[in-house]
């Protein structure tokens, strides 16, 4: 099983509200994230939320997905990746999203989990012209090395950079 981890815990502080509740369309971007997510084809899809947690589970409500809450989300990203990982205990592998990037869209996460499910790499890795970002998905075998961050997994990128497949998304 592969799930979809979708980071969703941060205070949104150089915002100054809770972007995630902001409207995209008719939705919140937490829910659209989480439903892009789900139409992708992850059968499990995990939301790691600490920051107003209450409101943003509110804004999910009615979506097959579970959470998990950060409540140590003011450390930094790494405490979201660390939650993850405890929550991950029947994956193979786990793509990991971040709910603030609404135009990430489920075609992109597919092509994703498809490249994993052919060659199984260690992670496969998305590129936007020449910057590399956000969702990449990492197998099991890494998940140790995914629950010793502080901050984001560019150090297990970097050091896994010949184990990886890169998919190239428009930039």
């Amino acid at each position: 099983m592969v799930t979809a981890v979708a980071l969703a815990a941060g205070a949104s502080t150089r915002m100054g509200v809770q972007k995630l509740l902001l409207p995209l369309g008719n939705e919140p971007l937490v829910r659209r994230a989480a439903g892009q997510l789900l139409d992708a084809g992850f059968g499990d899809v995990l939301v790691i939320v600490g920051c107003e947690h209450e409101k943003v589970l509110a804004a999910l409500a009615g979506l097959p997905i579970r959470h998990a809450i950060n409540t140590e989300y003011e450390t930094g990203m790494g405490s979201s990746f660390r939650t993850a990982v405890a929550h991950l205990h029947e994956s193979n592998a786990a793509l990991f999203a971040l709910a603030d990037q609404p135009f990430v869209t489920a075609t992109e996460y597919r092509a994703l989990l498809d490249a994993y499910r052919k060659q199984a790499p260690a992670i496969v890795g998305a590129r936007y012209g020449n910057i590399t970002a956000p969702p990449h998905l990492f197998s099991r075998a890494l998940f140790p090395e995914l629950a010793q961050l502080r901050d984001g997994a560019r150090s297990v990128l970097e050091r896994h950079r010949d184990e990886t497949i890169v998919i190239d998304f428009p930039a």
